[in-house]
């Protein structure tokens, strides 16, 4: 059994979502799939890309990126009941939310947002950055909704198993980002991600943790961790994404 990884399928656009439909039918039927986040703000596109994937695998794993749960386009309510919605509908497909085990092997999803841990937004991204009027999280500040869905993270005890791996939508630590970006886009730091979930990883003791969000394709060991992120991303971005799903590992 096979351990792939995917984020920020982004298939609002069509060739993103015509890509997924193109998947194989018989040679991953005995693998599993992280979806790391960031398939749509539309609910039923979410659901065309768990009819595409969820008979492809042996079992998916899911966790919502910041743009699944945007409410503009669906009347503005909550985004923790749209959390919740997305959560209902993983549990009719069967996909796997919560710490799951294969064999040996411990996989645990961890909620997040970005907290500014990572340092204050400048008043451009404070004015553009879009979640700020996509999501509506009723009043709560960024790090008020960190808390809240770090509040929610389930961390098992892991000593029953040979390895642990972990998986978050947003980036756990800034210096996964590499020491040459480009200036004009360290202003998007502050909205990255958060040290939480780092504290998260450490605590499970993950050997390989998988993340998203950035849209930065990357595979880099800190500490004894190897974090890797393999996001799709838009369809412009073709030097930065692999546009694939990648292997990560042996169940």
């Amino acid at each position: 059994m096979r351990l792939f990884l995917g984020s920020d399928f982004h298939v609002d656009y069509a060739q993103n979502l015509h890509w997924l439909g193109q998947l194989s039918r018989q040679d991953f039927t005995d693998d599993v799939l992280i979806v790391a986040g960031d398939l749509s703000d539309d609910v039923d596109l979410i659901q065309s890309c768990f009819d595409i994937l969820v008979p492809r695998y042996k079992k998916l794993l899911f966790l919502p990126g910041n743009h699944d749960l945007w409410t503009a386009r669906s009347g503005r309510g909550p985004s923790f009941d749209k959390f919740e919605l997305l959560q209902t509908l993983c549990g009719g497909y069967g996909i796997e939310t919560r710490p799951v085990a294969f064999g040996g092997t411990l996989i645990v999803p961890i909620l997040g947002w970005y907290d500014y841990s990572f340092g204050e937004p400048d008043a451009r991204i404070r004015r553009g950055w879009m979640d700020f009027y996509k999501c509506n999280w009723e009043g709560l500040a960024p790090a008020d909704v960190a808390e809240r869905f770090d509040q929610m993270n389930l961390i098992p005890d892991t000593l029953d198993f040979e390895r642990v791996y972990s998986f978050s939508h947003f980036v756990p630590r800034i210096d996964l980002m590499p020491v040459r970006y480009p200036e004009k886009h360290k202003a998007l730091f502050p909205v990255l991600g958060s040290a939480r979930i780092e504290e998260r990883i450490r605590e499970l003791g993950s050997s390989m943790h998988f993340y998203g969000h950035s849209h930065l394709n990357r595979n880099k060991v800190i500490d004894g961790v190897t974090y890797i992120n393999n996001a799709f991303g838009y369809p412009s971005e073709t030097e930065i994404t692999a546009k694939t799903i990648l292997h990560v590992a042996d169940l």
